[in-house]
């Protein structure tokens, strides 16, 4: 037992004698980088005899960063470690004699020397070349020592390039533990050539003229100096103005040399010049362009060259006809607002403030926008303008006011934010009306500058309105144009299924669910957001109970201890508001109250919310504060109305599901139609019983020789509710619920269906002036009527004509 225990205790002593981190892997990690790449022409690289030096420049480096160590230790600190450090060269090779120790420095991170020129400066770290081993374009750095986080090696790619053609380049590539890259150019080798720029290309109308970019046209020299002398030679279509002649500006002035052509002098040194109007020379104004026989679209152009360097072209003017446009800054993202939310987002944590991305209306020339004409920006059905965003500022917002008149006075913001009032009023408050001489016809004499007008809009829309908003800008003297300004979203989403269902008076069991989904999580605000479902025509159907009211486990949403129902109406409302993920509320178990005389037909589910009604919603849940709903807020120059609001003049209705309920056995007619139906061919009514039906639309008698009757003269002829007539518009299909029979008929197809049994039809449904019209004899047929007589004198149809 001794004998194995001093074995054990031997071994320890032996590994304990060894240091520490002997098994952990050295790591040394940098990135390389070139610092002061060389651009040169072939005549400067040539005239230096190929050689990369001073001559040319600042001589290129390879810069190699440390970025992280890890090191061995021993007891008494970090054991010296050794690091190579390959450098190749391509289209290159390193100078003859080269001390190629030299060549390398390292610094640390305080730009205090490690290594200098080769020499040690820290005892930290020394650098070594065996020379045996290097080449002309190939060297290995051996680095002794350690180094720390930041260190920077820099080799000075002292070289000779090989070829110095154009477009030729010398390139560097290193191959190490520390970093592995390849080909990084630190030299290349250019053509002479000219750079010609502009920050805009400006607009001109046929025969006018314009100032090329008021901010210049800067020439350059790809590399080195420009010439002289330069030619700039413009398009075909316009000519240069004689008040170009003698323009003079920072190192250059300019000869007219005629009415296509200019010569301008450089002052000697200069690798950049940018002419452009100055001071008291040409009333401040710069290169100035005729378009003279150019049409609209056509570019002006301008080609500048000089001897022994290749040209270059720049477009600077663009044809235009007289107009005005509208624009937004495209680089902005559309603004995404919830639909159905007042300005103060009640009932919802979102702050959006409502207002649209910012736009701008300009002319293209002043005098373009042709004030004598009335002009509108139209909103989509459904949205729009309010008096106040939640932090008080104006519902327009005019930014921007340049060149409009007000009785001969250039107008401010508050003046076209006053006239943008007015214009809404005038257009009910659903477009902005701009009437006739609205602003002073310019004097394009003393206007020199183009009209412009910039704002933004607070928005909100209907519950029902989702997607893009587009506004639109029209009038008599403006191509019509539009751009989306911001996109809505709804809250909230409603899922459920359409319930086919017998008359069973009280307790008829619904036997689907509805799921109400937020749109993110987090967005319905505790105590503020309420729910309330119920079913049009609540006459004769409506929610018989509470029902069962679930949220999903993971949004983390609670609702209210108690659910209500108040006249056939099931409501919730949030207790707290979800987390992590959005809520699923899943309503079940419901059950409905139906009269005995309900007609046969389709009944629509419906949903208020409280961020449209605001607290006053009229359901009996506490606690849920103060707020102003969408249907209460205020419109734009609504004030001026008694405080008109969104309710006053928005017209949708609250359907989240269409026919959720079928009524499938009406309460009378459950064996066919028997009442006399007589249609006269060709014109706009027909007789049901002792009834006369105004009809929008004739019947007719198609190429087949078959009468055709209008769907809406179906749904008045049988005397059914407007409902039980459906048109399914992705399928072009017709549905009539009547009594005990539901009968489909599809365009272009010659088949009917009643109660799912196919029967063959002796026409199909067509489509002609934009409505829908059915075969009277198919139809007859489907409803069970056997007594069909036509009148050829008459030109007359007639059902049950013996009744």
């Amino acid at each position: 037992m001794k004998r194995v225990f001093s074995m054990v205790l031997a071994g320890v002593i032996a590994v304990s004698a060894m240091p520490v981190t002997a098994f952990a892997k050295d790591n040394v990690t940098a990135t390389a980088k070139i610092v002061g790449m060389l651009e040169v022409t072939k005549a400067e690289v040539e005239a230096n005899n190929s050689i990369i030096n001073e001559v040319l420049g600042d001589v290129p480096e390879l810069q190699i960063k440390v970025q992280e160590v890890t090191y061995k230790h021993t007891g008494t600190g970090v054991a010296p470690e050794e690091v190579d450090v390959t450098v190749s060269l391509d289209n290159a090779k390193f100078l003859d004699d080269q001390d190629l120790e030299s060549l390398v420095s390292v610094r640390d991170d305080d730009n205090t020397w490690v290594i200098e020129g080769g020499e040690s400066k820290k005892a930290r770290l020394e650098v070594s070349v065996d020379e045996n081993d290097a080449d002309e374009n190939e060297v290995t750095y051996t680095f002794n020592g350690n180094f720390e986080k930041d260190d920077v090696i820099v080799i000075d790619l002292y070289s000779v390039m090989e070829k110095t053609g154009e477009g030729r380049s010398a390139t560097v590539s290193v191959e190490s533990e520390m970093v592995n890259v390849d080909d990084l150019t630190y030299v290349s080798v250019m053509s002479k050539g000219l750079k010609a720029s502009v920050k805009k290309v400006e607009t001109v109308a046929v025969e006018e003229v314009a100032e090329i970019s008021s901010r210049g046209l800067k020439i350059e020299a790809a590399v080195g100096n420009l010439p002289s002398e330069l030619t700039l030679k413009l398009s075909k279509g316009f000519e240069f103005l004689n008040s170009c002649d003698g323009l003079k500006g920072d190192g250059y002035s300019i000869t007219k040399k005629n009415d296509t052509e200019l010569t301008v002098a450089v002052e000697e040194g200069r690798s950049e010049i940018n002419i452009k109007g100055v001071d008291g020379i040409n009333n401040g104004q710069g290169i100035l362009i005729e378009a003279t026989t150019a049409k609209v679209d056509d570019i002006a152009s301008i080609k500048v060259s000089a001897k022994n360097f290749d040209s270059a072209s720049i477009d600077v003017l663009k044809v235009v006809d007289y107009s005005v446009g509208m624009t937004i800054d495209e680089d902005e993202d559309v603004p995404v607002i919830y639909s159905g939310v007042g300005v103060d987002n009640y009932g919802l944590t979102d702050d959006s403030d409502h207002m649209s991305l910012e736009v701008t209306v300009q002319e293209s020339f002043p005098g373009a926008w042709n004030m004598k004409k009335a002009f509108s920006f139209k909103l989509p059905e459904g949205v729009y303008v309010a008096e106040k965003t939640s932090n008080g500022s104006n519902g327009v917002e005019v930014t921007e006011a340049e060149g409009l008149y007000i009785g001969g006075k250039e107008a401010s913001a508050e003046d076209v934010e006053a006239k943008f009032l007015k214009a809404y009023q005038d257009g009910d408050y659903v477009e902005f009306e701009f009437k006739r001489r609205t602003f002073d016809d310019v004097n394009t004499t003393t206007q020199s500058e183009p009209a412009k007008l910039t704002f933004t809009l607070a928005l909100v829309a209907d519950p029902t309105f989702e997607g893009e908003v587009d506004l639109t800008l029209t009038g008599d003297d403006i191509d019509e144009q539009t751009v989306t300004i911001a996109e809505f979203a709804k809250p909230y989403e409603v899922k459920a299924e359409q319930n086919d269902l017998k008359i069973d008076y009280r307790y008829t069991k619904i036997p689907t669910s509805i799921t109400v989904t937020e749109a993110e999580a987090g967005l319905w605000k505790e105590k503020e957001a309420v729910f309330a479902l119920n079913i049009e025509k609540g006459d004769v159907i409506q929610f018989e109970k509470d029902a069962a009211f679930t949220v999903n486990k993971e949004s983390e949403m609670t609702l209210s201890d108690s659910t209500n129902k108040k006249n056939g109406t099931l409501a919730f409302q949030v207790k707290e508001s979800s987390d992590e993920e959005a809520a699923v509320v899943t309503i079940s178990d419901m059950e409905l109250y139906l009269s005995r005389d309900i007609p046969a037909g389709f009944y629509d589910l419906l949903l208020t919310t409280s961020m449209e009604q605001g607290s006053d919603m009229d359901v009996s849940f506490s606690g849920k504060g103060s707020g102003v709903g969408y249907l209460d807020t205020v419109l734009f120059g609504g004030v001026e109305k008694d405080d008109y609001t969104v309710g006053d003049v928005a017209d949708y209705d609250n359907v989240v599901k269409e026919g959720f309920i079928n009524i499938v056995t009406g309460g009378r007619d459950e064996y066919g139609f028997t009442t006399k139906v007589v249609v006269p061919v060709g014109e706009n009514y027909i007789l049901s019983g002792e009834n006369k039906i105004e009809l929008d639309v004739p019947a007719y008698i198609n190429d087949a020789g078959y009468t055709m009757l209008p769907v809406r003269a179906v749904a008045n002829a049988l005397g059914i509710d407007k409902n039980a007539v459906l048109w399914d518009q992705p399928t072009r299909t017709v549905t009539i619920m009547y009594g005990q029979r539901i009968i489909t008929m599809t365009y272009g197809q010659k088949v009917i269906y009643v109660n799912g049994s196919a029967l063959p039809a002796s026409s199909a449904v067509e489509i002609k002036d934009g409505r829908t019209f059915l075969p009277m004899r198919d139809l007859a047929t489907a409803l069970g009527v056997l007594d069909i007589q036509w009148d050829s004198v008459n030109r007359t149809a007639t059902l049950n004509g013996n009744q």
